[in-house]
């Protein structure tokens, strides 16, 4: 990946300079991860209720929000529908989630992590389906009778994981993908399946308008119908190998560093 040389402003200026006045930094994302400040705009600054667990929301900037609102924004569901999510990391599991608030009578979690599969049923899925012992798509016929699902999420970011979400779906189905691989990643795709009135759609952000709709996932957090907190794993900042190891394992889903009190 290719990431910018310097930080800059909206207006082209460096934004960070050392004390003998050189350009210094570098931005990735428009984000200040591991520093103890960071230069926020109006357009990306959320305010949010003074009694919100501050140190909770930072991921609700990116991969909850992105999770969620694909469900309640992008696919939007009728209360009693039945979905499918494909992976259950932190996009995943907050997919769940964003179905279980949209009251979604199946809500179907596919991963490869027996761990991953026992939380998604403690966050809503009805359903779950480990791909590394069974073939969704079979799996998915069955709970199905046949029919397939009506909606359909990718968020894992593997090519042939995207197949078997598109196979998944029903005649009039809709595929959403969030999951992003490698620039240039194609996958073969009978058109003639598609031809059946399904839809299949590329998703950034959970299609999320964040002044409007992190204050909501916060609200929905705060009555107990969004419980992202069980995703997360605090780390001072001395365990920042730790804590890449075990989101490298899968054992940490949202890993959140913090400095010493």
């Amino acid at each position: 990946m290719n990431l910018p040389t310097k930080t800059r402003a909206v207006d082209g200026s460096c934004t960070i300079h050392d004390q003998a006045g050189e350009e210094v930094g570098c931005s990735f994302f428009g984000q200040s991860s591991f520093a103890t400040h960071a230069l926020a705009y109006e357009r990306n600054t959320i305010k949010v209720d003074k009694t919100a667990p501050l140190e909770l929301l930072g991921p609700l900037g990116c991969g909850v929000q992105t999770g969620a609102g694909s469900v309640l924004n992008a696919l939007n569901p009728p209360a009693g529908s039945a979905i499918a999510i494909y992976g259950a990391g932190a996009v995943g599991l907050s997919a769940v989630m964003g179905a279980a608030v949209a009251n979604c009578t199946t809500i179907i979690s596919i991963d490869v992590k027996e761990n991953r599969l026992e939380l998604a049923k403690e966050l809503g899925a009805t359903h779950t389906i480990n791909a590394a012992e069974v073939d969704p798509v079979e799996e998915i016929q069955k709970i199905t009778g046949g029919l397939g699902i009506a909606y359909v999420l990718e968020t894992s970011g593997v090519a042939p994981v995207l197949s078997q979400a598109i196979l998944s779906s029903c005649v009039g189905g809709e595929i959403g993908i969030i999951g992003a691989p490698a620039m240039g990643t194609t996958i073969p795709l009978d058109i003639n399946h598609l031809l059946f009135n399904r839809k299949l759609r590329g998703i950034v952000e959970g299609e999320s308008n964040s002044d409007i709709f992190i204050p909501r996932l916060i609200s929905l957090y705060q009555q107990g119908k969004f419980p992202f907190d069980k995703l997360v794993k605090f780390y001072d900042l001395d365990q920042i190998n730790e804590a890449a190891a075990d989101s490298e394992k899968g054992t940490t889903l949202k890993a959140i560093m913090r400095l010493p009190k």
